[in-house]
């Protein structure tokens, strides 16, 4: 799977993108549909308490998936954002 990392207000971080492959890899695991991802993080640098932010797009063969999800911290996100792209797979899944 071929992942694509953006970065918004926020420096390159490694061990942001290991923790986007620890999740997003079991999930290609199980829906072999799924050929890459675009990672986007983001902080809006706002007074807010939830101001880090993980989107994901999913390529699969036939569409794209997309999640997003605003927590108190980078991590909390990308765990949001993975469980509901693979909800929204699952939901997919069973309209074929």
């Amino acid at each position: 799977m071929e992942l694509q990392f953006e970065y918004v207000n926020i420096p390159k971080n490694n061990y942001f993108e290991y923790l986007v492959e620890e999740h997003l890899n079991p999930i290609a695991k199980k829906f072999p549909v799924v050929i890459g991802a675009h990672v986007f993080f983001k902080v809006k640098n706002k007074s807010q308490h939830l101001d880090n932010v993980c989107k994901i797009e999913l390529n699969t063969m036939e569409s794209r998936i997309y999640a997003v999800a605003e927590e108190a911290s980078i991590e909390m996100a990308i765990a949001k954002t993975s469980i509901a792209l693979e909800s929204k797979l699952k939901d997919t899944g069973k309209k074929d």
